[in-house]
């Protein structure tokens, strides 16, 4: 064999040698968790602060109320029906007895035509 090809070949072992080395030495200091969400290691070796909680759409926190309770609440006199999907889906059905408010109205605070003293049931869908 000639002394280039021995040459060629003698740096490139030693340079993948070298990075072998490398990766090892930055990798060593690590700990490996599994766990269901996404993780950032800290190299620092001082733990993680806890994850902020998702988001929330304020209607998640909306109670929800049973079909059977509602009608109760209705047949009581102790609550009201409002659908909020718009005019237009209101007159092409809706829930009978309730009330067409439109959602906008109650985004801006108008609850001018929302009787009070009735536990109010709004729907959507």
């Amino acid at each position: 064999m000639n002394k280039k090809y021995l040459l060629a070949h003698g740096a490139l072992l030693a340079l993948v040698a070298g990075a072998g080395l490398a990766c090892q030495s930055t990798t060593a200091g690590t700990a490996t968790t599994t766990t269901a969400t996404p993780a950032v290691a800290t190299v620092s070796g001082e733990p993680n602060p806890p994850a902020a909680a998702p988001a929330q759409n304020a209607e998640d926190s909306m109670p929800r109320v049973r079909v059977e309770e509602a009608k109760e609440q209705v047949a009581s006199g102790k609550g009201l029906i409002i659908d909020v999907r718009g005019t237009d889906a209101w007159k092409a059905a809706h829930i009978e007895g309730a009330i067409d408010i439109q959602l906008a109205d109650l985004e801006k605070s108008d609850f001018k035509n929302i009787p009070k003293g009735k536990r109010i049931i709004a729907y959507c869908t």
